[in-house]
């Protein structure tokens, strides 16, 4: 019998910074009943980590996918990379620029999609509208348009999936997947991929509305926003808690937190 999920945390430079040593000791004690492995390559110095985690499980892959998140973002888009966990029936994929506001993994595991990840953040209404009118998207964006877009996904660092079903995904569209790894001007090509492309023509990967998504996760330029709901009301993580110039741990640790 499967494990119905496990959490992955790539760890992109072992030098952590101040709040992503933060976000790990957090998540680490809200996912304490979760198996949590690191993604890494051999011979990286994991010391920092060890100290929270004595017992550290670590799955290897090429050092050439752990030089920045630009280059981690073609390994999301390989087969290869979910038959590694074909162990677990989900993968969370969690990135330290998330923040867990609440432990609400089962759950979401039980609620019947194949991904799940916070909702891009827009400069504005009309660029938001002209990037998500499904006619546009059948016909297909232009570069220019995919470059927004992928930016929009800049510190979305969270993402639960369906392992059978993106491998899936992948293998039948692996054509364009391998275009998204190997065009290098794309920004954030694997949630760019899994945008636009399975459900460009028939929804073939069940995702959710844009409300869900928001009770899923949400960016932290919603922070404001955030503290005014309820306890019910506040989403499953906080993505993007490294990407506003000028925070600090002190105001991280105003971040809502509900055990």
């Amino acid at each position: 019998m499967k494990e119905l999920v496990t959490v992955v945390v790539p760890v992109i430079n072992p030098i952590l910074t101040p709040l992503e040593e933060m976000a790990l000791h957090h998540s680490l004690d809200v996912l304490k009943n979760h198996p949590v492995i690191f993604l890494s390559y051999e011979g990286a110095d994991l010391s920092v980590i060890r100290e929270y985690w004595s017992h550290l499980d670590i799955i290897h892959f090429p050092e050439r996918y752990f030089h920045s998140r630009k280059a981690f973002s073609p390994l999301l888009l390989m087969e290869e990379f979910y038959e590694r966990f074909n162990w677990a029936d989900y993968l969370l994929v969690h990135e330290l620029n998330s923040w867990i506001v609440k432990d609400e993994l089962n759950y979401w595991c039980n609620q019947g999609y194949d991904f799940l990840k916070a909702a891009p953040v827009f400069e504005n209404k009309k660029s938001k509208a002209s990037l998500t009118n499904p006619f546009s998207r059948i016909k297909g964006l232009s570069e220019e348009q995919k470059t927004v877009l992928g930016n929009s996904y800049d510190q979305n660092g969270f993402m639960l999936c369906y392992i059978e079903r993106m491998y899936d995904m992948l293998k039948n569209n692996s054509k364009q997947a391998y275009k998204y790894r190997h065009t290098e001007t794309l920004p954030n090509a694997d949630a760019l991929f899994w945008d636009l492309e399975p459900n460009r023509f028939m929804p073939k990967l069940r995702k959710p509305t844009e409300i869900v998504q928001n009770f899923f996760a949400r960016h932290i330029t919603h922070l404001e926003d955030l503290k005014s709901l309820k306890t019910s009301q506040l989403p499953f993580a906080i993505t993007g808690i490294t990407s506003i110039k000028g925070i600090t741990s002190e105001i991280a640790r105003e971040l809502p937190y509900y055990p």
